[in-house]
């Protein structure tokens, strides 16, 4: 019985710990999207209003290479980007919320844990 109610307890937070751990990998995820899209934004500030706007072609790096490629290529390429880094982003956020609220409704039977009353707190400082 006892063995029972010790391997439910590990399962229930084996899987919490499972959602929390995929909350902070989606967490960092819009991070690391969130970096990417600022710095194309940057660089389309700087095709469209900075020193490169009059230049018919532009260096961009795509992957490990750079590349010359004329600048209206380069501007929707990146906007293109901005588009699809957009939608990881809200999707990795609806997961967020997703696993957010499986996680908050977990029972975690066996603990019946109780909120400290008033009187048990006084009780402990006056001792």
């Amino acid at each position: 019985m006892a063995a029972n109610v010790a391997n439910e307890i590990e399962k229930v937070l084996a899987g919490r710990e499972r959602l929390a751990d995929e909350i902070l990998i989606n967490k960092q995820a819009v991070i690391d999207y969130d970096r990417r899209r600022n710095a194309n934004r940057e660089g389309l500030g700087q095709l469209t209003r900075g020193k490169h706007k009059n230049e018919k072609k532009s260096w961009m790096m795509i992957g490990d290479m750079f590349v010359r490629m004329p600048a209206k290529d380069a501007k929707d390429y990146i906007e293109k980007d901005q588009k699809l880094l957009t939608e990881k982003i809200d999707a990795a956020r609806q997961t967020m919320k997703q696993k957010a609220q499986q996680l908050e409704g977990y029972d975690m039977k066996g603990f019946d844990l109780k909120g400290i009353t008033s009187n048990d707190l006084y009780g402990i400082t006056r001792e």
